[in-house]
Protein backbone atom coordinates (compact mmCIF):
# COMPACT_ATOMS: atom_id res chain seq x y z
CA UNK A 1 0.00 0.00 0.00
CA UNK A 2 2.91 2.34 0.67
CA UNK A 3 4.17 1.81 -2.88
CA UNK A 4 0.68 2.21 -4.34
CA UNK A 5 0.08 5.53 -2.59
CA UNK A 6 3.51 6.86 -3.57
CA UNK A 7 2.68 6.03 -7.20
CA UNK A 8 -0.59 7.89 -6.72
CA UNK A 9 1.24 10.96 -5.40
CA UNK A 10 3.78 11.02 -8.23
CA UNK A 11 1.47 9.97 -11.07
CA UNK A 12 1.89 11.95 -14.29
CA UNK A 13 -1.86 12.54 -14.44
CA UNK A 14 -3.83 14.50 -11.83
CA UNK A 15 -5.25 12.26 -9.10
CA UNK A 16 -8.32 13.56 -7.29
CA UNK A 17 -9.97 12.01 -4.23
CA UNK A 18 -13.74 12.51 -3.88
CA UNK A 19 -14.31 12.35 -0.12
CA UNK A 20 -17.67 11.94 1.60
CA UNK A 21 -18.58 10.43 4.94
CA UNK A 22 -15.89 8.41 6.71
CA UNK A 23 -12.30 8.48 5.44
CA UNK A 24 -10.44 6.83 8.30
CA UNK A 25 -7.06 5.14 8.49
CA UNK A 26 -6.17 3.91 5.01
CA UNK A 27 -8.94 6.01 3.50
CA UNK A 28 -7.37 9.13 4.97
CA UNK A 29 -3.92 8.05 3.75
CA UNK A 30 -5.29 7.50 0.25
CA UNK A 31 -6.94 10.92 0.21
CA UNK A 32 -3.85 12.85 1.34
CA UNK A 33 -1.72 11.01 -1.24
CA UNK A 34 -3.77 12.43 -4.12
CA UNK A 35 -2.87 15.63 -5.92
CA UNK A 36 -6.20 17.18 -4.92
CA UNK A 37 -9.18 16.36 -2.76
CA UNK A 38 -12.80 17.41 -3.36
CA UNK A 39 -14.71 16.90 -0.13
CA UNK A 40 -18.36 16.87 0.81
CA UNK A 41 -19.08 19.11 3.79
CA UNK A 42 -19.92 16.08 5.93
CA UNK A 43 -16.52 14.41 5.67
CA UNK A 44 -15.02 12.77 8.72
CA UNK A 45 -11.31 12.31 8.12
CA UNK A 46 -8.64 11.00 10.46
CA UNK A 47 -5.93 8.50 11.33
CA UNK A 48 -7.52 6.24 13.95
CA UNK A 49 -5.12 3.29 14.07
CA UNK A 50 -4.17 3.85 17.73
CA UNK A 51 -7.70 2.73 18.61
CA UNK A 52 -6.64 -0.81 17.75
CA UNK A 53 -3.12 -0.40 19.09
CA UNK A 54 -1.42 0.25 15.75
CA UNK A 55 0.13 3.24 13.98
CA UNK A 56 -0.61 4.47 10.45
CA UNK A 57 1.42 2.29 8.12
CA UNK A 58 0.73 3.52 4.57
CA UNK A 59 2.23 6.99 4.63
CA UNK A 60 -0.03 8.79 7.09
CA UNK A 61 2.84 9.70 9.40
CA UNK A 62 5.07 10.49 6.43
CA UNK A 63 2.42 12.97 5.28
CA UNK A 64 2.47 14.78 8.63
CA UNK A 65 6.27 14.92 8.79
CA UNK A 66 6.54 16.18 5.20
CA UNK A 67 3.72 18.74 5.57
CA UNK A 68 5.31 20.13 8.75
CA UNK A 69 8.57 20.65 6.85
CA UNK A 70 6.69 22.30 3.96
CA UNK A 71 4.76 24.63 6.27
CA UNK A 72 7.96 25.65 8.05
CA UNK A 73 9.40 27.08 4.82
CA UNK A 74 7.27 30.22 5.34
CA UNK A 75 8.83 30.71 8.80
CA UNK A 76 12.25 29.00 8.73
CA UNK A 77 13.30 30.49 12.08
CA UNK A 78 10.41 28.76 13.87
CA UNK A 79 11.17 25.37 15.48
CA UNK A 80 9.96 22.51 13.31
CA UNK A 81 8.19 20.94 16.28
CA UNK A 82 5.72 23.86 16.33
CA UNK A 83 4.41 22.72 12.93
CA UNK A 84 4.74 19.00 13.63
CA UNK A 85 2.72 19.10 16.86
CA UNK A 86 -0.63 19.34 15.06
CA UNK A 87 0.03 16.28 12.92
CA UNK A 88 1.40 14.31 15.85
CA UNK A 89 -1.69 15.00 17.95
CA UNK A 90 -3.98 14.10 15.05
CA UNK A 91 -2.46 10.62 14.88
CA UNK A 92 -1.68 10.03 18.55
CA UNK A 93 -5.14 11.11 19.74
CA UNK A 94 -6.98 9.51 16.78
CA UNK A 95 -8.60 12.89 16.07
CA UNK A 96 -11.31 12.83 13.40
CA UNK A 97 -12.62 15.95 11.69
CA UNK A 98 -16.28 16.79 12.28
CA UNK A 99 -16.56 18.47 8.88
CA UNK A 100 -14.55 19.21 5.77
CA UNK A 101 -13.73 22.67 7.11
CA UNK A 102 -12.33 21.20 10.32
CA UNK A 103 -10.31 18.77 8.17
CA UNK A 104 -8.68 21.83 6.61
CA UNK A 105 -7.74 23.13 10.06
CA UNK A 106 -6.29 19.71 10.91
CA UNK A 107 -4.23 19.66 7.71
CA UNK A 108 -5.89 16.67 6.04
CA UNK A 109 -7.39 18.98 3.42
CA UNK A 110 -5.38 21.81 1.92
CA UNK A 111 -6.67 25.36 1.38
CA UNK A 112 -6.85 24.64 -2.37
CA UNK A 113 -9.14 21.60 -1.89
CA UNK A 114 -12.77 22.45 -2.84
CA UNK A 115 -15.66 21.68 -0.48
CA UNK A 116 -19.10 20.88 -1.90
CA UNK A 117 -22.34 21.08 0.08
CA UNK A 118 -24.42 18.65 -1.97
CA UNK A 119 -23.16 15.07 -1.93
CA UNK A 120 -24.84 14.38 -5.29
CA UNK A 121 -22.55 16.98 -6.89
CA UNK A 122 -19.36 15.50 -5.41
CA UNK A 123 -18.34 13.10 -8.17
CA UNK A 124 -19.05 15.61 -10.94
CA UNK A 125 -17.05 18.29 -9.11
CA UNK A 126 -14.12 15.89 -8.67
CA UNK A 127 -14.14 14.97 -12.36
CA UNK A 128 -14.23 18.64 -13.36
CA UNK A 129 -11.33 19.32 -11.00
CA UNK A 130 -9.25 16.55 -12.60
CA UNK A 131 -10.02 17.82 -16.11
CA UNK A 132 -9.16 21.40 -15.13
CA UNK A 133 -5.85 20.34 -13.64
CA UNK A 134 -5.01 18.32 -16.75
CA UNK A 135 -5.88 21.17 -19.11
CA UNK A 136 -3.77 23.54 -17.02
CA UNK A 137 -0.72 21.33 -17.68
CA UNK A 138 -0.55 19.43 -14.40
CA UNK A 139 2.85 18.12 -13.37
CA UNK A 140 3.43 15.92 -10.31
CA UNK A 141 5.54 17.25 -7.42
CA UNK A 142 9.25 16.67 -7.63
CA UNK A 143 10.57 13.84 -5.49
CA UNK A 144 12.44 15.44 -2.62
CA UNK A 145 15.94 14.18 -1.94
CA UNK A 146 15.23 14.93 1.69
CA UNK A 147 13.28 17.12 4.08
CA UNK A 148 14.20 18.23 7.62
CA UNK A 149 12.92 16.35 10.66
CA UNK A 150 12.86 17.15 14.38
CA UNK A 151 15.12 14.19 15.22
CA UNK A 152 15.72 12.64 18.62
CA UNK A 153 15.40 16.06 20.29
CA UNK A 154 11.84 16.40 19.02
CA UNK A 155 11.00 12.89 20.19
CA UNK A 156 12.37 13.66 23.66
CA UNK A 157 10.29 16.85 23.89
CA UNK A 158 7.12 14.99 22.97
CA UNK A 159 7.95 12.17 25.38
CA UNK A 160 8.18 14.65 28.26
CA UNK A 161 4.58 15.69 27.54
CA UNK A 162 3.46 12.07 27.26
CA UNK A 163 4.98 11.24 30.64
CA UNK A 164 3.02 14.12 32.20
CA UNK A 165 -0.20 12.82 30.64
CA UNK A 166 0.55 9.29 31.85
CA UNK A 167 1.31 10.42 35.39
CA UNK A 168 -1.86 12.49 35.39
CA UNK A 169 -3.93 9.45 34.44
CA UNK A 170 -5.04 10.89 31.10
CA UNK A 171 -3.48 8.13 28.98
CA UNK A 172 -2.64 4.47 29.57
CA UNK A 173 0.78 2.86 29.45
CA UNK A 174 0.11 1.48 25.96
CA UNK A 175 -1.18 4.88 24.81
CA UNK A 176 2.15 6.35 25.90
CA UNK A 177 4.05 3.60 24.07
CA UNK A 178 2.05 4.26 20.90
CA UNK A 179 2.61 8.00 21.26
CA UNK A 180 6.35 7.47 21.60
CA UNK A 181 6.34 5.24 18.51
CA UNK A 182 4.45 7.84 16.45
CA UNK A 183 6.76 10.61 17.67
CA UNK A 184 9.85 8.58 16.79
CA UNK A 185 8.57 7.99 13.24
CA UNK A 186 7.42 11.55 12.58
CA UNK A 187 10.64 13.00 14.03
CA UNK A 188 12.77 10.78 11.76
CA UNK A 189 14.08 8.28 14.28
CA UNK A 190 17.47 8.45 15.98
CA UNK A 191 18.92 11.37 13.99
CA UNK A 192 19.99 14.90 14.84
CA UNK A 193 17.42 17.69 14.74
CA UNK A 194 17.34 19.27 11.29
CA UNK A 195 18.67 16.16 9.54
CA UNK A 196 17.37 15.58 6.02
CA UNK A 197 15.62 12.27 5.43
CA UNK A 198 13.77 11.00 2.38
CA UNK A 199 10.28 9.51 2.11
CA UNK A 200 11.47 5.91 2.00
CA UNK A 201 13.30 6.39 5.29
CA UNK A 202 10.09 7.43 7.09
CA UNK A 203 8.10 4.70 5.35
CA UNK A 204 10.59 2.09 6.57
CA UNK A 205 10.11 3.32 10.15
CA UNK A 206 6.33 3.05 9.66
CA UNK A 207 6.59 -0.54 8.41
CA UNK A 208 8.89 -1.65 11.20
CA UNK A 209 6.65 -0.14 13.88
CA UNK A 210 3.45 -1.53 12.35
CA UNK A 211 4.78 -5.08 12.09
CA UNK A 212 6.25 -4.96 15.59
CA UNK A 213 2.99 -3.69 17.10
CA UNK A 214 0.98 -6.49 15.48
CA UNK A 215 2.75 -8.91 17.82
CA UNK A 216 2.29 -6.76 20.93
CA UNK A 217 -0.12 -8.38 23.45
CA UNK A 218 -1.86 -5.09 24.30
CA UNK A 219 -2.37 -4.31 20.62
CA UNK A 220 -3.90 -7.76 20.12
CA UNK A 221 -6.23 -7.05 23.07
CA UNK A 222 -7.37 -3.85 21.36
CA UNK A 223 -7.91 -5.58 18.03
CA UNK A 224 -9.96 -8.38 19.60
CA UNK A 225 -11.98 -5.91 21.66
CA UNK A 226 -12.85 -3.89 18.56
CA UNK A 227 -13.80 -7.02 16.64
CA UNK A 228 -15.98 -8.37 19.48
CA UNK A 229 -18.00 -5.29 20.43
CA UNK A 230 -16.86 -2.46 18.17
CA UNK A 231 -15.58 -0.38 21.07
CA UNK A 232 -11.96 0.69 21.71
CA UNK A 233 -10.18 -1.02 24.60
CA UNK A 234 -8.23 1.25 26.94
CA UNK A 235 -5.36 -0.86 28.25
Amino acid sequence: MQNALLRLRYANVPTVAAVSGLALGGGCELAVSCARRVAHLESYIGLVEVGVGLVPGAGGLLYGARRAAEERTVAPETPLLNFLKKYFLNAAMANVSKSAFEAKQMGYLLPSDPVVFNSYELLGAAIREAKTMFEAGYRPPLRLKGFPVAGRTGTATIMAQLVNLKEGGFISEHDMFLGKTIANIMCGGDVDAGSLVDENFILALERQAFMSLLMHPKTQERIMGMMNDGKPVRN
